[in-house]
């Protein structure tokens, strides 16, 4: 069985990532994609979960609208380190917390109502928060009787259906990423009203010109009629055929694997999307050393181009700089100290204004203790010319490597490079088991071309951004902890 339109908890579903996981096995599907609303997040941990005999596909579902009225565009194997995503992902959490406020505004003014001080919380540090969890919350509180009256009568009347991304900008975000973008529910989802044939043509014009690839032409709401016509119309506009359930869980009244209202079998050959996906390279080996192109809220740290300014005045350095974002760079902070931390350390200026007094957070016994590892990396600077010369050294240590990583040279990052033994896929997973010291010897070796690589992707990425600061009259890269 299959499924490619599956929401967790991440977003708006109830189940977690293992409950959901258990729930698809048992289902029978052993090819889906979890699509959560404008967050990553519930794919990312779902992809660390999955066993090698099923078929994973990452997968999101961005709030989105164009001149013709609003949509939902799907997303499929995309590599989401790429700059374009993540600036997409970034933008679609910033409407969504905006959207929050103004709605618990909205109730205020309007119905004096004022969330607990706890349930505000929540709802202010979940990835995707939306009209669900706001109504989950009245509910709660004994102001509505369920879900969905607590949805019409106080948080629609509050408009805030045209904040969504811009459905150009999303598909372009997709594309740029490797990955397939698909009109989702293109007659209109669960619980919503059916698009008109001239709406629904409107629509997939506009959405055809900004480079859609496919329509969700099976869906648990559409009848053989209306799945007719809507693979025809994929045909005539050579668009890629998808299909999905829209699970929610609790949320909604729909099961996984329910492709249709007619119960109609959908095998793997019928959508069409799956073959281009692959071949777009979804099931190709991501880095096992991960650089994203962007910010990522989780243990990242975080380098990019700065202007520091009336440094003597300061507070705090951070309080007084501009930034060049566009360029920035994540890395995982397992990774900036087994391999980047004591290179950095080597070219480290406590001379430079902005890094007064950090030296000490530079001591050789904080790093052997871990002591205040992510502090010491909170607020530190580097000249152009300066992380030109960590580029240099990272180049001499990848070909020192190549030749012979048992070199003396790198007995100094000797500590980092058995930590190689524990890495053995993207994410933040790693290898947790108890290895003999040949296992740990063996694992190192095979790793080594991994690291080699980072290194090599590292060094591109910090010459672009060089580049990219003298060109805007920036001389200072920020080096910030999580």
């Amino acid at each position: 069985m299959i499924d490619l339109h599956i929401h967790s908890r991440a977003s708006d579903g109830t189940d977690d990532i293992p409950e959901l996981l258990e729930k698809i096995k048992a289902t029978g599907i052993d090819t889906f994609s979890i699509t959560d609303h404008d967050t990553i997040e519930g794919a990312r941990d779902m992809e660390t979960e999955v066993s090698p005999d099923m078929t994973f596909i990452r997968g999101i579902e961005f709030s989105a609208i164009t001149e013709v009225g609003k949509c939902h565009i799907l997303g499929y194997g995309m590599d989401w380190n790429k700059r374009a995503f993540r600036n997409a992902i970034e933008l679609g959490a910033n409407k969504r917390a905006a959207k929050l406020e103004r709605r618990l505004e909205y109730l205020k003014e309007e119905f004096g109502i004022d969330i607990p001080e706890r349930e505000l919380a929540m709802l202010r540090v979940h990835n995707s928060a939306g009209k669900p969890h706001l109504a989950n919350v009245l509910v709660s509180m004994g102001i509505a009787p369920d879900r969905s009256t607590a949805i019409e009568k106080y948080i629609n009347p509050c408009r805030t259906e045209t904040d969504r991304l811009d459905g150009a900008m999303v598909i372009n975000a997709i594309l740029e990423s490797g990955g397939v973008p698909v009109w989702a529910h293109p007659l209109g989802g669960t619980g919503e009203r059916e698009r008109t044939k001239e709406e629904f043509e409107k629509q997939l014009d506009t959405l055809v010109k900004a480079g859609i690839m496919g329509l969700e032409c099976y869906y648990s709401k559409y009848d053989k009629q209306q799945i007719e016509m809507l693979v025809s119309y994929a045909k005539e506009n050579n668009l890629l055929i998808s299909g999905g359930s829209d699970y929610h869980g609790k949320n909604k009244s729909v099961c996984l694997g329910e492709l249709n209202a007619d119960q109609i079998t959908v095998t793997k050959g019928m959508l069409t999307v799956l073959e281009k996906v692959v071949e777009n390279g979804n099931n190709v080996d991501r880095p096992m050393l991960e650089i994203i192109e962007g910010a990522d809220p989780g243990a990242y740290f975080h380098i990019m181009p700065v202007k520091v300014l009336n440094i003597e005045e300061r507070t705090d350095v951070m309080d007084n700089q501009e930034e060049m974002r566009e360029n920035m760079i994540s890395v995982e902070e397992d990774v900036i100290s087994d391999f980047l931390y004591l290179i950095f350390r080597r070219h480290f200026d406590n001379n430079l204004p902005e890094n007064a007094g950090r030296d000490v957070e530079y001591a050789p016994e904080h790093y052997k203790s871990g002591i205040a590892f992510e502090w010491y990396l909170t607020d530190n600077f580097y000249t152009l010319d300066g992380m030109r010369g960590v580029i240099e050294d990272i180049r001499q240590i990848s070909k020192q490597l190549e030749d012979d990583p048992e070199h003396e040279s790198l007995d100094f990052m000797r500590k980092g490079l058995l930590e190689l033994a524990h890495y053995y896929r993207p994410g933040k997973e790693r290898l947790s088991l108890k290895m003999s010291e040949k296992d740990i010897s063996i694992r190192v070796k095979d790793n080594i071309p991994h690291l080699i690589d980072f290194y090599g992707r590292f060094c591109g990425y910090m010459e672009d951004m060089i580049r990219a600061a003298r060109n805007n009259g920036y001389n200072t890269i920020s080096v910030c902890g999580p």
